[in-house]
């Protein structure tokens, strides 16, 4: 092989490795994990499809317009990487789902969260919901601050806080909690309605832990500490109400909101180490 393609891929990023090397990790394990042939051909599709953008991007001459596909890029493959991994969930493991249950006994107990005002309600389903948005604005406000030189630092707390959520999937199998307990009275309501209604036609079904919702959106509040300061008070503000809300919505159990939230503060802490 000639050296100069090995000094080429220097010219990658730190989350442009992390992402690279996420996917090789997904294709090595889809080797030895059973799985149909056909989830086994998505999880490696979009393995080539994130690798080869990756490099290519990466190797290109450094134009206004590579460079503005080169920022966002990593938006992409954390998205191809949540579908990716769910092609692993195959089946909830008992014992990691009753331990995940035996956590919210402790931290909530049986509540129902019947009592929550009814605009409490309304706002933690509506971020919830919107949580999605949180990663590109706040690389926006990023972009908007002037920062386009902490491009990768950002990507880089944010894929961390992701692919490791992800990345236990294979391993700790477990269905959410909306899908084991069933309907509520306050599932009744047109924007609870909306809401199960986006769960189940845009997620995998499958629990993380810990919740990647809670820990991507507290990474992106640190991520824009320096940048944007007071901005980054309000995207704090958003994370925390988006690890309630995805367990007030049963959508995450307790401990992986407040697992996830922690390992956020933990992979910032280290990665500006």
């Amino acid at each position: 092989m000639d050296g100069s393609f090995l000094v080429d891929i220097t010219r990658l990023r730190v989350s442009e490795l992390i992402g690279v090397a996420y996917f090789l990790h997904l294709t090595a394990i889809s080797v030895f994990i059973r799985l149909p042939p056909a989830r086994k051909f998505r999880v490696r599709f979009a393995a080539l499809v994130v690798v080869a953008a990756t490099l290519a991007i990466a190797l290109a001459p450094p134009t206004a317009a590579v460079w503005a596909v080169r920022n966002w890029l990593p938006m992409l493959a954390i998205l191809l990487a949540y579908y990716a991994t769910g092609a692993f969930y195959v089946a909830p493991s008992a014992r990691f789902e009753a331990w995940l249950r035996s956590w919210d006994d402790r931290l909530i107990g049986r509540s129902s969260f019947r009592s929550l005002p009814l605009a409490l309600s309304v706002y933690l389903e509506l971020v919830y919901d919107f949580c999605f948005a949180l990663i590109p604005a706040g690389f926006c406000v990023l972009m908007w601050a002037g920062a386009a030189a902490s491009a990768d630092r950002f990507w880089t707390l944010v894929a961390v806080a992701e692919y490791v959520p992800f990345g236990t999937l294979p391993w700790l199998q477990a269905r959410p909690p909306w899908a084991i307990e069933g309907l509520r009275a306050a599932d009744a309501t047109s924007v609870r309605r909306f809401s199960l209604s986006w769960v189940n036609r845009t997620t995998i079904h499958a629990n993380t832990f810990p919740s990647g919702h809670a820990s991507a959106s507290l990474a992106v509040a640190l991520a824009l500490i320096d940048a944007a300061p007071r901005t980054a008070f309000a995207f704090g503000v958003l994370a925390v109400s988006i690890a309630a809300a995805s367990v007030v919505g049963r959508f995450h159990y307790a401990i992986d909101a407040i697992v996830g939230l922690l390992f956020a503060v933990v992979a910032w802490a280290v990665l500006g180490l």
